[in-house]
Formats: C-alpha cells, structure tokens, sequence
C-alpha cells in the first residue's frame, strides 16, 4: 500500500467516526492503522508489534479488534457495485470476447482460506485438500474489483451448497436479471445467471487474478490467523475487501501488475433448484454451446 493510499484509508475511517470512539486525531488513527496493515499485509505476529510500536499485547489486540470492526462497517462502501445492464469495456474492447460474452457481468468462483478452529469443529472444516479452512464465495468485476464475499463457511461445504445458501438466504446477492449471468467455474451447475465453463477448461480470467493478489497483498489469507476466534477470522476475509479502496487509491500499485493465480478446490454439483433445475440446465447449456460455436466460426470462417 503507498503511503498517499494509506492516509487516504485512515482519513476515511476517521472521518466516518468508526475510529478512536469520536477522537479525530489523524496521528492517533495512524498508530491504530498500522500495526492493523503489520498484521494482515505483512503476516506480522502481534508480539513483534509489541515490539515495534511500543504497546502492550493487551493494546495491540484492543487496537487491532477496534480496526477490524471499522473496516467491516465500512465494507459495504468498499463493494464495486455492478452494472447489470451496461457491456463492460474489457469485453466490448476485445473481439475474442465480443459479442460473444456481451451479456457476461462479472465472474464467480470460491476460494479456500486456512482456518484455526476448536477440535470439535476441525472436521467440518476440513477440505477436500485436507487442511482446516473457511470456504469464500467471490464475486469480481472485469478490473479485480470485489463486488460480492460470502465468507465462513467450513471448508468441507460444497461450493454449490455455500452458493445456494448465499442466494437463497443473503439479501444482498447481486442477482443479475434475466438474459445476464457471471461466469463460473465448471464445477458450479451451470443454470440461470450463471454459465459454467466446460468441463477441462480452466477459468483463467480476473478472479483468479483477485484470489492471486490477495493473497499476496494479505499474507495471513494464506498461512492462516491462528489464536483468531473464528468469526475475527472471517471478519479478516470480508475486510479485505480493503483491496478495492487499494485499487481506486493507488494507481501505480505494483501488485496489481502482476499475474498470479490460486488452486481452485473441488466441488460438488449444485443442488436445492426443485423443479427448475432441469429447464435452467438445459437453457444454459444450449447458451454455452451457442457462444462456442459462434467462437469456432468466428476463428474459422473458410
């Protein structure tokens, strides 16, 4: 994070009043801040910010508890809200895309993040993988910006299953409307609002590049937020839609330069639809298969 992007974000935060319990010094909101971005950004332990910042372990947690319930409330603020009915320029721009995904909106795809969870709950929360996480649905736009986190589900969860629960009981989903849908990995059902890929193809597209860099800009979403009581674990995830503030304050931020990828875990298939499943399957594959051969003619038009 550059440093005017930092100031940006601690102006933000004091200015909303969610720091300091109505103090406004901008020094004091930095003390706070840092050792905030020391922990997440830098996977540093609270002991070395002891040392660094001259507090008590007591102060450095208080702080850092104060932070996390700031960024969570301002959260909402940070999400990207997408345009259902506008083509996005990456796609209008670009003819290996256009007209093909002219009505594609944004993609949709999960990621695993290690989890430190009581003994009894350790099974829940193993994956597929073997290790203990919390499954986190996504949503991005075309430019890596987050746009919907669905985070807390134990790692053992379908991502269908987790995708299911977030439509049916999560009144903020952006469900697209009708004739729109985000693109999805293989492994989701492919019905209305959503077009898998097919099978064997990989979904080398932004979100992976957001898994990537996110993991890369906040170090503890990879080796994990041990001594986190679980639901400050999953506050951490939904914090780093911080990435987003990040992105529209810092320009000539360096990691958004640079292509990385994460693993994508198994899934299951879809499940939960009733009577609808089998129209939307049918009416999303035949749109699939019409995008691809549209692409076959379009490369091969002899």
């Amino acid at each position: 994070m550059t440093k005017p992007c930092f100031y940006a974000l601690v102006d933000a935060l004091t200015s909303r009043g969610l720091l300091l319990h109505g103090q406004t010094s901008r020094v004091s909101s930095i003390d706070e801040v840092a050792p905030f971005l020391q922990t997440v950004g830098m996977h540093k332990w609270q002991r070395d910010n002891m040392e660094r910042f001259q507090h008590s372990l007591e102060t450095i947690n208080r702080r850092f508890q104060r932070v996390l319930s700031a960024l969570c409330a301002m959260a909402p603020k940070l999400i990207t809200c997408l345009s259902f009915m506008e083509t996005h320029a990456r796609i209008t721009n670009n003819p290996d895309f256009y007209p093909f995904f002219k009505d594609c909106i944004g993609a949709m795809d999960d990621t695993l993040v290690p989890a430190w969870v009581p003994r009894v709950d350790q099974n829940r929360y193993r994956s597929q993988k073997g290790g203990l996480a919390q499954n986190v649905l996504v949503i991005c736009d075309f430019v890596m910006n987050f746009t919907y986190v669905y985070a807390g589900w134990e790692g053992s969860a379908a991502d269908a299953r987790v995708l299911d629960h977030a439509v049916s009981h999560d009144n903020t989903f952006p469900c697209p409307p009708i004739g729109k849908y985000y693109l999805v990995d293989a492994d989701f059902t492919n019905y209305q609002c959503f077009l898998g890929l097919y099978y064997g193809t990989r979904l080398w597209n932004a979100i992976e590049r957001c898994f990537g860099l996110l993991k890369k800009r906040f170090p503890i979403l990879q080796w994990g937020m041990l001594s986190y009581l679980l639901n400050h674990q999953v506050d951490i995830v939904i914090c780093c839609t911080l990435n987003n503030f990040i992105h529209k304050f810092s320009n000539d931020d360096l990691i958004f330069n640079e292509p990385n990828e994460d693993t994508l875990a198994d899934m299951e298939t879809f499940y939960h639809r009733g009577h609808l499943i089998t129209y939307e399957l049918k009416s999303q594959c035949i749109l699939r298969d019409s995008i691809a051969m549209q692409m076959w003619a379009s490369n091969h038009p002899n």
